[in-house]
C-alpha cells in the first residue's frame, strides 16, 4: 500500500507558484488529489483481492438443477459441488445430499486463472485507467510551472515580486501616494472670478489643472502631510539604493516578458487540452460501467481438461469498481465544468492586456498599460490577491520612481554641497550647473545667492513654488530636460526671469510655460523644429511682451510664422541653421525695430532682400553661407544705422567697389574666403575701426591703407602678403595688428610710430630679426608680442627687458 507522504511527494512542486492559480485551479488540484487517491485505493484493492471464482453453470429445469455436460462421456451430477458452495445465492436450491463433481482443486484453480482472462478489460484495468487519467491532468495542470520557457519567467516574476513586498520603499510610497501642494490646488479652485479678469493668469491657472494629484493628498490636513514626508526622509540609504536596483529589474523584466504571450498561450493550451480529457472520459465511462458486473458466464473450450463447457464465475472486486467508477465520473464532471468556466475566463477577457486606469483604487495612476506575458501574470496576481498588484504598482510607477529618486536627492544634496559648486561668470554673476541629477534639490533653494540656473541631462525636473526663494535668480538654462512647474512658481518667474536657453532633442523638452514669461528679454532655443523633414511650429509667443532677442539653432527651411508674434518688439534674431537651406524670409520685413540679424549656415547665395527694409538694422552678420558675389551691398546703404558686416566662411572672391557707401560702416569681417585684392574703394570708408580679413588670398596691402586714420584692429593673417607698405604705419591708432603665416620678411622700422600698438602677431613668417625701434612702442610689451623665439632674441637684451622679456 502507497502511504501517505509518498502521495504527498506529487503535489511537491514550489508552494510559490500556487499565487498563479486561480481558485478553480486550487478546486481541481483538490479534486485531482481525490481522484488520485480513488486511483491509488483502488489500486491497492484490485491488487491484493483480485480474484475470480468459478463453478459449473447449473440450470433450474422444472425445480431441479442440471448441469451442463459434454456429450462425450457421462459425467455424474455436481450436487456435491453445490452443496460445498451454499454462499451463491442463484445457485439450485440446497440440497440435503449433492452430487460430486469429480473435479479436482487444480482444475477449479485453472478454470479460475482461464476466466479470469475473460472478465471485461474495463472492470480489470478500471482502477490503472483512472490513474493514468488523474496522472494525465495533474501533468497538464502544472506543466506551466515545469516548462522552462515559462518556469523561469514565472520564477523570476515571484523573486521580483518578494522583493517588492519586502522592500520599506513599498510601503512608504503607498502611504504618501502623490503629495502635491493643496493649498495651491485649493486657491485656484475657490477663485474663478478673480481668474477672469486676467486672461494670462487664466491660462497659467488652466494649466495648473492639467497636474495630477491624488485626491487624498488634497483634503489630508498639512500637518499630516509633513509628518508624512518626514517619514519619507528616513529611509536608509541603503533601502533606496535597493529599491533603485529593484525599479531597473522590474523595468527590464516588463520588457522582456512582454515581447510574447508564451505563458498565456501554454495556459490556454493546457486548459482546452484537460477539458477535451474530461470529454472523453465522460464519453466512454457511462457505456462501460454497466459491463461491470458481479457474476459472469464463462466458456474456457477447455473441455478435455474440466468436461464442462460452461462455468459461472464471481469477480470479487465488481461491486467496489461499479461504486468506485460512479464517484470518479462525478469528480470527472465537476472537473470539467470548472474547465469551462477557466476557457471562458480565458477567452472571454482581454487576458493579454491589463490596465492601470481602470482600477480607480491604485494609487498610481501614471502607469500604461501593459500587454502579453506580463498582463496574465497580473491578472493571475489579481485573482490571487489584489494586494499585490498594488504592490507591485510602487516599481512600475514612474511618480514612485521620480519620488525616490527625489528623496535619494535631497538626502545627498546638503546646502553646503550647492555652495561649493557655486561659480562666478566673467560678469561677476552667481552661477550654479547640474548634471544628470533626478530633480532639483531641495537644498538649491535655500541659496539665495544664485543667479544663472543651468541643468543639464536632469530628469524629473519639478520647479516648485520654493523657487521663490531665489530672489537674484534671472537666468535659467535647461540642456535636454523635460520640466514641470507649479501656478505659484510659474506666477513668480513670469515677472523675475530675464533669459532662459532651451537645448532639445524633441519638441516635448520645450517646456510651455516658457511662452508666458512676460518680463523675459532673451530666449535662446537649440535643437531641430523639424520631424521626417517637416516643419513644426512653436506654440504661439504673444505671452513673451519683452522679448528682445531670440535665438534659433535649428535645421529651418523658413522661420517659424509665431515670431510674428514678437516680430515689434524683437531687438535681435538669430538663425543658425546647421547647413539647411533657408527658403523663405519675407517675415523679416515685419520687424522694423531689428537691429542685429544672424543667418549663419543657411546655404543663402545673396544678401536677402528683405533685409533692405530694415531701417534700423546695425549688425548684418550672414556667416557660414554660400555667398560668392556681393554686387548687391550697395542696396544696404539706405541702411542709415548699419555699421557692422560679417562675411566670414563663405566663398567671396571679390569685394565690390561700392562698398564705400555705406557711411558709417566700423566693423568688416571678411575672413576665411577667397579673396585676392582689397579695393581701394574700402580705405575711403572713414569710420572702419576693425577689419578681419584673415584666411584668403591676398597678396598686397594697398598703400590707401593709410587713409584709415581710426582703424585699432587689422587682421591680414593666413594670407599671402610679402611686402608691408609704409603706409600701414599711417594708421597711428593701431592698438591690434595680427600678421601670422604670411610671406613677409621685413618689418620696417617705422613700425614705432604706431603708438598704440599693444598686441603684434607676426610668427609664422621669414622674418630673421626685429627692427629695434620696435621697442618704441610704449603699449607692446612681451605678452603682446606674437614671433618665434630666436627671432625676439635678436633684440638687444636692453630692449628686451624694457619689453619685459627675458
Amino acid at each position: 500500500m502507497f502511504t501517505v507522504s509518498d502521495v504527498s511527494t506529487l503535489e511537491s512542486k514550489q508552494p510559490a507558484f500556487r499565487i498563479f492559480k486561480p481558485w478553480w485551479d486550487t478546486f481541481m488540484d483538490y479534486l485531482t488529489i481525490i481522484m488520485l487517491l480513488l486511483a491509488i485505493f483502488g489500486c491497492s484493492i484490485q491488487l491484493y483481492m483480485d480474484d475470480t471464482l468459478c463453478l459449473p453453470y447449473i440450470n433450474v429445469v422444472e425445480g431441479k438443477p442440471t448441469v451442463i455436460k459434454s456429450n462425450q462421456q457421462n459425467i455424474p451430477e455436481i450436487s456435491h459441488a453445490i452443496a460445498n458452495t451454499q454462499s451463491m445465492p442463484i445457485l439450485a436450491p440446497r440440497l440435503n445430499q449433492g452430487k460430486v463433481t469429480k473435479l479436482h482443486n487444480w482444475q477449479y484453480y485453472y478454470i479460475n486463472q482461464v476466466c479470469h482472462s475473460q472478465i471485461p478489460w474495463f472492470t480489470r484495468f478500471f482502477s490503472y485507467l483512472i490513474l493514468f487519467h488523474t496522472v494525465g491532468l495533474i501533468i497538464c495542470s502544472n506543466f506551466c510551472f515545469t516548462y522552462p520557457k515559462t518556469s523561469s519567467k514565472l520564477q523570476q516574476f515571484l523573486d521580483i515580486l518578494y522583493k517588492c513586498l519586502q522592500s520599506p520603499w513599498t510601503s512608504k510610497a503607498l502611504s504618501t501616494a502623490v503629495i502635491v501642494d493643496s493649498s495651491e490646488v485649493e486657491r485656484v479652485l475657490e477663485s474663478p472670478k478673480a481668474t477672469e479678469s486676467d486672461d494670462d493668469e487664466l491660462s497659467v491657472k488652466t494649466d495648473a489643472l492639467a497636474i495630477k494629484t491624488d485626491a487624498s493628498a488634497i483634503k489630508a490636513p498639512s500637518h499630516i502631510q509633513s509628518s508624512t514626508v518626514e517619514a519619507d526622509s528616513s529611509l536608509d540609504k541603503k533601502d533606496a539604493e535597493q529599491a533603485k536596483a529593484l525599479f531597473e529589474k522590474v523595468r527590464k523584466f516588463k520588457l522582456h516578458v512582454e515581447e510574447r504571450d508564451t505563458i498565456y498561450k501554454l495556459y490556454a493550451g493546457q486548459t482546452l487540452f484537460k477539458t477535451i480529457h474530461c470529454v472523453i472520459i465522460m464519453g466512454y465511462f457511462p457505456v462501460f460501467i454497466y459491463v461491470v458486473e458481479f457474476y459472469n458466464i464463462c466458456e474456457p473450450n477447455a473441455i478435455s481438461l474440466v468436461v464442462y463447457k460452461r462455468f459461472r464465475c464471481t469477480y470479487t472486486t465488481a461491486r467496489f469498481i461499479g461504486k468506485l467508477s460512479l464517484l470518479y465520473l462525478s469528480l470527472i464532471v465537476i472537473y470539467w465544468i470548472l474547465c469551462i468556466h477557466t476557457l471562458i475566463w480565458v477567452f472571454r477577457k482581454p487576458l493579454k492586456q491589463y490596465s492601470f486606469e481602470k482600477r480607480a483604487e491604485d494609487q498610481f495612476s501614471d502607469i500604461p498599460d501593459v500587454t502579453n506575458d506580463f498582463a496574465f501574470l497580473l491578472h493571475l496576481l489579481d485573482q490571487y490577491d489584489t494586494l499585490f498588484c498594488k504592490r507591485l504598482t510602487v516599481f512600475l510607477s514612474e511618480v514612485s520612481e521620480e519620488k525616490l529618486k527625489l528623496l535619494s536627492l535631497n538626502n545627498d544634496w546638503t546646502v553646503e554641497k550647492v555652495k561649493k559648486h557655486l561659480t562666478k561668470t566673467k560678469k561677476d554673476q552667481y552661477e550654479l550647473y547640474l548634471f544628470m541629477l533626478s530633480g532639483i534639490p531641495d537644498a538649491v533653494y535655500d541659496v539665495s545667492d544664485i543667479q544663472i540656473l543651468k541643468l543639464e541631462l536632469c530628469s524629473n525636473v519639478k520647479i516648485s513654488n520654493k523657487i521663490t526663494q531665489l530672489s537674484q535668480l534671472e537666468e535659467v538654462w535647461l540642456s535636454h530636460c523635460v520640466t514641470e512647474i507649479t501656478p505659484s512658481a510659474l506666477m513668480w518667474l513670469r515677472n523675475q526671469l530675464k533669459k532662459v536657453g532651451i537645448k532639445y532633442v524633441s519638441r516635448d523638452e520645450i517646456p510651455e510655460w516658457i511662452y508666458k514669461l512676460v518680463q523675459l528679454k532673451e530666449l535662446y532655443l537649440t535643437g531641430k523644429l523639424a520631424i521626417e523633414k517637416k516643419a513644426v511650429e512653436l506654440d504661439s509667443m504673444k505671452g513673451l511682451r519683452s522679448l528682445k532677442v531670440l535665438y534659433l539653432k535649428s535645421s529651418l527651411s523658413k522661420i517659424p510664422s509665431t515670431i510674428i508674434d514678437v516680430a515689434f518688439h524683437l531687438l535681435k534674431l538669430c538663425i543658425h541653421n546647421d547647413k539647411t537651406k533657408l527658403l523663405s524670409l519675407s517675415i523679416l520685413k515685419k520687424m522694423v525695430n531689428l537691429t542685429q540679424i544672424e543667418l549663419h549656415n543657411c546655404e543663402l547665395d545673396k544678401i536677402p532682400t528683405a533685409i533692405y527694409t530694415l531701417s534700423k538694422l546695425q549688425v548684418l552678420d550672414l556667416k557660414g553661407n554660400n555667398l560668392t558675389k556681393i554686387e548687391d551691398i550697395s542696396n544696404l546703404q539706405y541702411l542709415d544705422k548699419l555699421n557692422s558686416l560679417k562675411f566670414l566662411f563663405n566663398m567671396i572672391k571679390v569685394i565690390p567697389p561700392t562698398i564705400n557707401l555705406i557711411k558709417k560702416l566700423e566693423y568688416l569681417y571678411l575672413s576665411h574666403n577667397q579673396i585676392e585684392v582689397l579695393p581701394k574703394a574700402l580705405f575711403n570708408i572713414d569710420k572702419l575701426y576693425y577689419l578681419d580679413a584673415q584666411n584668403n588670398n591676398i597678396s598686397i596691402i594697398p598703400s590707401d591703407i593709410g587713409n584709415l586714420k581710426n582703424l585699432y584692429f587689422l587682421n591680414l593673417g593666413h594670407n599671402r602678403i610679402e611686402n608691408l607698405p609704409d603706409y600701414l604705419f599711417k594708421c597711428t591708432k593701431l592698438m591690434t595688428l595680427k600678421l601670422s603665416n604670411n610671406l613677409i620678411s621685413v618689418l620696417s622700422a617705422k613700425v614705432s610710430k604706431l603708438t598704440q600698438l599693444s598686441q603684434l602677431d607676426i610668427q609664422g613668417n621669414h622674418l630673421e630679426k626685429l627692427p629695434i625701434e620696435i621697442g618704441q612702442c610704449p603699449m607692446l610689451k612681451a605678452s603682446g608680442l606674437v614671433v618665434e623665439q630666436y627671432v625676439f632674441e635678436s633684440l638687444p637684451s636692453e630692449i628686451r627687458e624694457k619689453m619685459g622679456g627675458s
